[in-house]
């Protein structure tokens, strides 16, 4: 009978019958925690494989045992996918069961206290939590809608939950290569891009969902154009709006496209511009780049574009014009 590689194997942080030893290997690769094994500590032996793309991890871990594991907190979005046996997670308040046929998802801040069976291993995905924002925001420019909740599962044997979970494989295949994709950085963009959209859309409610659907009223767009113009400055997305006024992303973009004719991120492109061009026209900006940066604008060449399409002029025109 053919011997089945264990996933990462070229990347061994650990092998070890030592709890102490387990315990200090994953905390130093995830987070600190509690590791208890819940009946013997004789069948305890821990393995501990991990591998880095960017802002991206991949950890194959196991036990062994059936162990109980609890963490104050975690910084970063953690996926567990089960290859074996059973795992009751709590996330907050969210009780989560899965097997091998589904992964379940947890966000950072949350307290967690996860039970793995007795042979339990499991793949782990660590994502920072800029990552996954930076893409949430592109999804939901899309029109993509990801229910919010501290705690999450979804199928991995079916539709995009099992390509994400074949497009895990392939990745963490490639790591183990000294040739692979990933020695190149601008492979391993793509690379750790693609697992979290593919992850995305595993999540996404589907497209016929009503429950965001129907369009905000205008008193709550206007309470939403409110808020983008008291801080437009300020680093706001789509979701960020969407929960300030209590809606969902899809019932605000909605609202918007009905009452305005425009997106929420479009909005909040303009209202920075508008703010842009008044402080360049007033002196209270001495350059383009104080500006910008006054209004949260990072991009100075897609700022000249955008500014031009809107005003007829290029900021620095603007700015030349009024001294």
């Amino acid at each position: 009978m053919a011997r089945v590689p264990t996933p990462l194997g070229s990347h061994g942080v650990l092998r070890t019958t030592n709890i102490d030893d387990a315990r200090a290997s994953v905390a130093a690769s995830l987070a600190p925690h509690d590791l208890t094994p819940v009946r013997e500590s004789e069948g305890f032996r821990a393995l501990h494989n991990a591998a880095q793309l960017q802002r991206l991890s991949f950890h194959y871990i196991d036990y062994g045992t059936e162990v109980e594991v609890t963490a104050d907190r975690l910084d970063f979005h953690l996926i567990q996918i089960p290859l074996r046996g059973l795992s009751h997670i709590t996330a907050g308040s969210q009780a989560l069961s899965v097997t091998a046929r589904r992964a379940a998802v947890t966000a950072p801040d949350e307290p967690l206290r996860m039970r793995y069976s007795a042979g339990n291993p499991r793949l782990m995905v660590r994502i920072t939590p800029d990552l996954l924002r930076e893409r949430l925001e592109v999804a939901v420019a899309g029109g993509l809608v990801v229910p919010q909740r501290a705690g999450a599962t979804f199928d991995i044997t079916r539709g995009a939950g099992r390509s994400w979970r074949g497009l895990v494989d392939m990745v963490m295949t490639d790591l183990e290569r000294e040739d692979g994709l990933a020695t190149s950085p601008l492979a391993a963009e793509a690379l750790q891009v693609a697992v979290v959209d593919g992850l995305l859309v595993s999540l996404a409610a589907p497209p016929d969902d009503a429950t965001g659907a129907r369009a905000t009223p205008d008193r709550v767009v206007r309470r939403a154009v409110q808020l983008i113009e008291d801080h437009c400055a300020e680093p706001l997305g789509t979701l960020d709006i969407a929960e300030a006024v209590g809606v969902s992303i899809r019932a605000l973009q909605a609202g918007f496209k009905v009452h305005l004719d425009t997106t929420p991120m479009a909005y909040v492109r303009r209202a920075r511009l508008e703010r842009v061009r008044r402080a360049l026209a007033d002196g209270t900006a001495g350059s383009v780049t104080e500006a910008a940066a006054a209004w949260g604008i990072t991009h100075l060449g897609r700022l000249s574009g955008d500014y031009r399409a809107a005003f007829g002029e290029t900021p620095s025109e603007t700015l030349q014009r009024h001294r």
